[in-house]
């Protein structure tokens, strides 16, 4: 590998190194799904549950009793008026999460019952506290909950209610910047000019943002000029990161670098990644600037590996946020050899083995959108490799989901 490229671990620090988590901002219960929650704890100011209940529909009584039959005294479900007690030789009919009536502890359920009018003969006699949910045997009152730090699902949703929480604390959303340029850059919907190209890169990186828990500010694209692009990165005030898509080379039009070294600070490296070698990493008046590789499929392979973390750290979440799984690779694919490779490939569950497969996705240049698409994750092949090798097994980054 040469001297001159950094390894993608050495990048992804030093464009972490500085990041500070965004500030608090509290939302209503019902717009908390996919926020990221403030490290704190939540105190549980009630039993959860909050009372006694049955876990099956059946007959509350004494486990103890052995009178039979047993004579039903009322009835015991959801929401309803308070059951009456049970003593010996009586039970009480209950419903799946109904209270369970006052001296009763165990139910029985209906399936294990002969019901003979208001009367009762138990057939299989219960163990003391059969079937039944004690108060607070999921969360006791006084706990303190901490919420895993991963963006907040439907399953956290429903803890949070059944707290009784009804205003969340979670972190504001990353404002990113995005910027496209070149005089190739045609409108959306826009006829072709002769050597125009559509944007394809603002669309793709306002999404992988908002994929990322980010909000995207999509800024006009910038024409190979240099004020015009002086002027796009100065209209970035308010934003906590700034993404510029092409520029960042070494070209005689590449004036994203030219301006970020002469109105902020400009980092511009080579990293032993394929695809996607040049990157730059500089500030505009405080804010972060990351220049990505104009080509769209190295504009979204470096986003995943380089921006999407970044996101995550002003979220105050953990690496990448994605599943990594080894899979093994069903066609040979070439590489680069001084560079690690993310190759893309479609990841299957392998039935013939413990594990998974992973078969190419289907070009794999640069230049090619297509297997992106087609694709469900990216295929690491190491430094020092000439190819991925059929047959053999590589570490794995889901972006979609496996089939």
């Amino acid at each position: 590998m040469a001297e001159s490229m950094l390894t993608v671990e050495a990048a992804l620090e030093r464009l972490t190194a500085g990041l500070r988590p965004t500030e608090a901002e509290t939302v209503s219960l019902a717009d908390v799904l996919d926020r990221a929650p403030v490290d704190r704890a939540v105190t549980a100011t009630h039993d959860v549950p909050p009372f006694a209940n049955s876990a099956m529909d059946g007959f509350a009584l004494l486990a103890a009793d052995a009178d039979d039959p047993r004579l039903v005294v009322g009835e015991s479900r959801a929401g309803g008026p308070r059951p009456p007690s049970v003593g010996p030789g009586t039970a009480v009919r209950v419903m799946t999460g109904a209270p369970i009536p006052p001296g009763a502890d165990a139910v029985v359920p209906v399936e294990e019952v002969d019901e003979r009018g208001d009367r009762l003969v138990v057939r299989v006699a219960p163990a003391r506290g059969a079937h039944v949910r004690e108060a607070g045997h999921d969360v006791p009152m006084g706990t303190q909950v901490r919420l895993p730090r991963r963006p907040i699902g439907a399953a956290t949703v429903a803890l949070l209610a059944a707290l009784g929480e009804v205003r969340v604390p979670v972190h504001r959303r990353p404002r990113v910047a995005i910027l496209s340029t070149g005089d190739e850059l045609a409108a959306l919907g826009a006829p072709l000019g002769p050597g125009q190209i559509h944007d394809a890169n603002g669309p793709a990186l306002a999404a992988a943002v908002r994929a990322a828990g980010g909000e995207a500010v999509l800024l006009e694209p910038a024409r190979d000029d240099e004020a015009e692009v002086e002027s796009r990165l100065r209209d970035t005030v308010g934003c906590d990161l700034v993404i510029a898509s092409g520029g960042v080379s070494v070209g005689r039009y590449d004036h994203v670098r030219t301006v970020l070294e002469r109105i902020g600070s400009l980092d511009f490296w080579r990293i032993a990644v394929q695809p996607g070698k040049p990157l730059a990493f500089g500030h505009v008046d405080g804010r972060p600037v990351v220049g990505l590789p104009g080509n769209p499929v190295s504009a979204l392979v470096t986003f995943e590996l380089f921006v999407r973390p970044m996101l995550r750290a002003l979220l105050d979440l953990p690496g990448d946020g994605r599943i990594h799984v080894p899979a093994r690779l069903t066609a040979r694919l070439p590489k680069s050899a001084p560079r690690r490779a993310y190759l893309r490939v479609v990841v299957a569950a392998d039935p013939g083995a413990d594990g998974y497969r992973a078969a190419p996705a289907g070009g794999q240049a640069s230049s090619q959108l297509l297997p992106l698409v087609a694709g469900n994750a990216l295929l690491i092949v190491p430094e020092g490799l000439e190819a991925g090798e059929a047959g053999a097994t590589y570490e794995t980054i889901l972006l979609e989901p496996v089939a």
